[in-house]
């Protein structure tokens, strides 16, 4: 699910670090826990089982951090998931290398909210408050993006106009877009033609609870209509996931009329832990300082899919930064049908913060699939665009210069 090169040894030869990720296996398995590959300096990897203690999440990405300015590559480990429980907050960590490439988890000693923020699918380590210190950047599903700056031996968070864009966010990447000389943030979303369309009035929520009470949490999905909070999945979805509420629910026209507040018993509304999808948009995040972010919607060709990976790079050698998007979702529930208007999508940065399409005629690019990743190679007088996809082969473009 995460890979990543970094010399964790400080011995001037590219290391490997792997984070696995799989609903089939349970925590603490043997198969998703980190790997780290020590590389010989010849290009032959020799894995070491020592250098990580014991994991329990499935991973989403692994980002190199020298958060201590101690010469060597710490590592923020971002948690996707838990085996068998959508919507219980993921284990991240932080890992504090110890010169040799063996790694201690920190991440209690430096902020626990880190350790269980959420469902995270990216993040970033660069400086976003012009301080010349880098600061860590967390976005996930049901979560707004969080930003960290190390203080006085701990992670603290930076309180930001962000923190009410609860987003099903998929990725981040950081750059200088509007060329102030600040960093701003192009954050790829869910977007605009999804089936739920929630918004900060009508938001989406997961309400966790043992609902049926027979010591599984259950999650439930509700959407608002008319101010009221109505379950997503039809009667049958329902209660076939939970068979002792076929009893309170026999006719179809009731339970069209419920609420989670009228199908389930008070206490357990009370003390269930609910989370917000309130924001579908991708966006640039335009750093105004101190915390304050202009937000700007990407161009309605960017908002038909979901933005999964995000490229910076400058396309026609004007100066400015340009975007290159891959997304895709295309194993939802068939009630919510499939998110693939992306086939690879080139915005040209025009300034003040306008982006104009490149249609795929001009741009050469057509891309089918979930793209997970976008990759730049430097080749010989070349450049090649690497598009990594789930469940099929890599894509690969060449740029004419």
């Amino acid at each position: 699910m995460a890979v990543l090169f970094f010399d964790c040894d400080n011995d001037g030869d590219e290391d490997l670090f792997v984070g696995a990720g799989g609903n089939n296996q349970p925590p603490r398995n043997q198969l998703i826990q980190h790997r780290l590959y020590r590389n010989n300096g010849k290009g032959d990897f020799k894995k070491d089982s020592t250098a990580f203690p014991v994991n329990f999440s499935n991973i989403a990405i692994a980002v190199p951090m020298d958060y201590d300015n101690d010469g060597d590559i710490d590592l923020f480990v971002g948690g996707r998931n838990m085996s068998y429980s959508y919507g219980v907050p993921a284990y991240s960590y932080i890992y504090e290398n110890s010169g040799n490439g063996k790694f201690t988890d920190v991440t209690e000693k430096l902020n626990p909210e880190i350790f269980k923020i959420g469902m995270v699918t990216d993040a970033a380590w660069t400086d976003v408050t012009g301080d010349k210190k880098n600061e860590l950047i967390i976005v996930g599903e049901w979560m707004s993006p969080h930003v960290f700056t190390f203080n006085s031996g701990k992670l603290e968070e930076l309180k930001t106009n962000l923190s009410n864009l609860s987003g099903w966010w998929q990725s981040i990447a950081v750059a200088d877009m509007d060329g102030d000389g600040d960093n701003d943030m192009v954050l790829g979303n869910y977007g605009d033609n999804f089936y739920l369309k929630p918004d900060s009035t009508n938001p989406v929520k997961l309400w966790v609870n043992d609902f049926d009470l027979n010591s599984i949490p259950d999650k439930v999905f509700s959407k608002t209509v008319n101010g009221k909070d109505v379950t997503v999945f039809l009667k049958k979805d329902f209660t076939d996931a939970m068979p002792a509420m076929k009893k309170e629910n026999l006719k179809h026209h009731e339970f069209a009329n419920k609420t989670i507040q009228t199908i389930f018993k008070p206490e357990l509304v009370k003390t269930a832990t609910v989370k917000l999808f309130n924001y579908c948009k991708s966006i640039i995040a335009y750093n105004n300082g101190k915390g304050n972010y202009a937000i700007k919607e990407l161009p309605l060709p960017a908002q038909l899919s979901s933005i999964n990976a995000i490229l910076i790079t400058d396309i026609n050698k004007d100066g400015k930064p340009d975007l290159i998007l891959g997304g895709n979702i295309t194993d939802c529930l068939p009630q919510f049908g499939r998110l693939d208007a992306n086939y690879g999508l080139v915005l040209i940065n025009k300034g003040n913060g306008e982006f104009a399409e490149m249609s795929s005629l001009q741009s050469g690019i057509t891309v089918t699939g979930m793209v997970r990743d976008i990759k730049m190679i430097q080749g010989y007088n070349q450049k090649l665009f690497l598009f990594l996809r789930n469940n099929d082969f890599p894509v690969i473009y060449q740029l004419r210069e």
